[in-house]
């Protein structure tokens, strides 16, 4: 792999990768530069964040938020874009997206799961990153800067706490991943971003699905997305084959096969790779495929939650997902609460919005 053809996932933005004796400045671009100057892969900024007239004419835009598109989107759709985490977030609970996309509302400090996931993800990133350059990162760095933007004025002791375990827990966990699951990628934070067709008809979605895929090998000669998870206990069987996020990258990998006049593939392998962060942590492979039937279904999946979209049905779905929404004290009407996690503008936000 060639140093231009290393790709680093937008979600990197304003880090900074030690690789050795090599420093990886990721810019607000989301353009990745050496000390140098050399470019490494590059994303353009964020659409601004639309009024909720824009909702009503049926006319989708992105929107300021955490996944916001790194790349250039259609121009007939104003920059909207699909993604697994839009798509999975409506599918869950049309409301939650609503209050996450929409109207650009998140917690003021993310739950420590998901922060300890993010730095997990960096590590292992960044090691992979190296070894393409035989260098090798600086763990310590790469922890203080990501954990030092997580502090907050005014923390007490027990936060600070819960913030150090942290830290050293992702480092534990991106260890056993490089130990346990010895893998030379061909790809590494793979973005894409590329038509939705109708393999019966040849109907394509007006807007691009997006994406970014953790890590690509080729076992056997055929490309393979991974995605790499953090999970508190190990996956059912039955998850890898339902999962949304890996059709969409089965859906990259059947694009490119195409693109060298191959026939259509039969299937295409995919797979995740747990970190099960239990007691004794351990590292679980879960493999499977997509085939033309799970395009089809994605595509009519897509189709359908274009259309709640662009209609304006963000209606509240409850369920067990409830328990782990970031959400469930707007839909309590918990207004102390709220601003407590959400801070007083996102309070106002939703109340204009009268859902409080």
């Amino acid at each position: 792999m060639q140093a231009n053809d290393i790709f680093v996932s937008p979600e990197a933005a304003l880090d900074r990768m030690v690789l050795g004796r090599m420093v990886l400045g990721i810019g607000e671009s989301g353009q990745v530069v050496s000390e140098a100057g050399a470019s490494y892969g590059a994303a353009p900024a964020s659409c601004p964040l639309p009024g909720r007239a824009a909702v009503d004419q049926g006319r989708p835009q992105v929107t300021a938020v955490p996944d916001a598109n790194p790349f250039k989107g259609d121009g007939d759709s104003n920059g909207f874009y699909l993604s697994k985490s839009r798509l999975n977030r409506y599918i869950s609970c049309p409301r939650s997206y609503f209050i996450h996309y929409e109207l650009g509302v998140s917690p003021l400090r993310r739950d420590a799961a998901l922060l300890i996931g993010l730095s997990t993800h960096r590590l292992i990133t960044a090691h992979h990153l190296a070894r393409k350059k035989d260098e090798f990162i600086d763990p310590d760095a790469l922890l203080d800067d990501f954990w030092s933007r997580q502090a907050r004025e005014g923390d007490d002791e027990a936060v600070a706490q819960e913030l150090a375990e942290a830290r050293s827990a992702s480092l534990r966990y991106a260890e056993l991943f490089i130990r346990d699951a010895p893998l030379d990628p061909l790809e590494i934070e793979r973005p894409f971003s590329m038509p939705l067709v109708n393999l019966d008809n040849g109907d394509a979605l007006p807007v691009p699905l997006v994406g970014v895929i953790d890590l690509v090998d080729r076992p056997n000669g055929v490309l393979r997305p991974l995605e790499i998870k953090t999970r508190a206990r190990k996956a059912e069987d039955w998850q890898v084959r339902v999962a949304l996020e890996l059709t969409c990258y089965a859906w990259w990998v059947r694009q490119r096969i195409m693109e060298t006049g191959a026939r259509e593939p039969e299937e295409i392998p995919v797979g995740y790779i747990h970190i099960i962060k239990t007691k004794t942590p351990s590292i679980q492979w879960q493999t499977d495929t997509r085939t033309v039937e799970d395009f089809l279904e994605l595509y009519r999946t897509a189709r359908a939650v274009l259309a709640g979209i662009q209609e304006g049905r963000f209606y509240p779905n409850g369920g067990t997902h409830c328990n782990w929404c970031d959400f469930s004290a707007v839909c309590g009407k918990k207004r102390d609460e709220i601003v407590r996690i959400f801070g007083d503008a996102a309070r106002l936000r939703l109340w204009e919005a009268d859902l409080i």
